[in-house]
């Protein structure tokens, strides 16, 4: 593949590119930096602003690779999540510590929550539900989970995107695809585990999971197609109370299914959820 290197990406976004480049710096990945030639996003003058962490030497490679994408942030932990679903181009033991991602995010405000609500269903919150609880119930790096109940009674999961997250994803997508290619074209040995390849892969499924929408019109698909089967229940949609940033859900409650003091505690059999 032909590529001309072009600083223009990284002088659009330089403070993330500073960041991205330092914690990759601080976890022992300087050789890469340096081959690459992003050093200089470090330097004034002749200052290196950035150090590399003592404590690097004595991690395995893919336990730094798996600090790093944490330290960068959301949408570097999903882009660890998703490649460790390819065990057809990324070692088994990097798949095995990226498993390991944890997503460290906090939730944002209960009042920042309702306006999002408010701005995208154009309605007040008090309207739009009988009840709506400003306290998250969880909390992702795209968005988080608040309780409400239906007008008709029916318990409801309300999943908000966070603000901004479409700005910062497109930002960060955009640099991962210049390091990329930078990659790819200093470091021919790489090529073999694919780097624009993976974040070209990354962007189709990230810019699919930010748009509620379609998660939404893929329940109800479900919901349709196993309507009829007792052991699966698809939560319901409101359609109405759905934009691409606001997902209106049945709220059903339950547990993971390998959390079997929980299964049990429910009256279930896990040999029998196992076998079906």
């Amino acid at each position: 593949m032909s590529f001309e290197y072009s600083p223009f990406k990284f002088l659009r976004n330089l403070a993330r590119g500073r960041e991205i480049v330092g914690v990759l710096l601080r976890h022992g990945f300087d050789d890469l930096i340096e081959r690459i030639g992003l050093k200089r996003y470090l330097q004034w003058g002749k200052r290196l602003f950035f150090r590399r962490d003592p404590a690097a030497d004595s991690l395995s490679t893919p336990q730094r690779i798996r600090q790093a994408l944490e330290d960068l942030g959301p949408t570097f932990i999903k882009f660890g999540q998703v490649i460790s679903t390819r065990p057809d181009l990324v070692p088994e033991e990097v798949i095995e510590e990226l498993s390991h991602l944890q997503e460290r995010v906090p939730p944002f405000p209960g009042e920042e929550a309702v306006r999002l609500v408010e701005g995208e269903l154009h309605r007040s919150i008090d309207v739009l539900y009988a009840e709506f609880d400003p306290e998250p119930l969880a909390a992702g790096s795209l968005g988080q989970v608040h309780r409400a109940r239906h007008f008709d009674g029916t318990p409801l999961a309300i999943k908000i995107r966070r603000p901004h997250v479409e700005r910062d994803i497109e930002r960060d997508l955009s640099l991962m695809q210049e390091i990329a290619q930078l990659i790819e074209r200093q470091i021919p040995e790489s090529q073999v585990f694919d780097p624009v390849g993976l974040v070209q892969h990354f962007q189709r499924t990230i810019r699919r999971e930010i748009n509620f929408l379609r998660e939404a019109r893929t329940m109800e698909q479900f919901r349709r197609l196993y309507r009829n089967d007792p052991n699966l229940h698809v939560p319901k949609v409101y359609e109405d109370l759905c934009t691409s940033a606001v997902l209106t859900m049945e709220f059903v409650d339950g547990c993971r299914p390998n959390d079997l003091d929980k299964v049990r505690e429910y009256g279930l059999d896990p040999c029998a959820i196992a076998a079906s």
